[in-house]
């Protein structure tokens, strides 16, 4: 019984000491940058590390798909 009360207290130690910075104000962030409010990747670890050809056209498309989802939204609230 002695043992589940220092590894109970051990683990309540270490949540306690992970939980400092965010107590501090520091977001919540994954190892390549999180997620977004948006729901989108901030930072994407393969295309920041290798810098890839195919990267740039990740972005590329990501870029043209934004810019069509702004126009049907535009055409959306055109059409209300």
């Amino acid at each position: 019984m002695e043992t589940f009360f220092l590894v109970f207290v051990f683990f309540g130690i270490g949540l306690a000491a992970m939980a400092v910075g965010l107590l501090r104000g520091r977001p919540l962030s994954g190892s390549c940058g999180g997620v977004g409010p948006d729901g989108e990747s901030i930072a994407d670890c393969l295309c920041e590390l290798q810098n890839a050809p195919v990267c740039d056209a990740r972005k590329e498309l990501l870029a043209l798909a934004k810019r069509k989802a702004e126009k049907d939204r535009a055409r959306q609230l055109a059409g209300r």
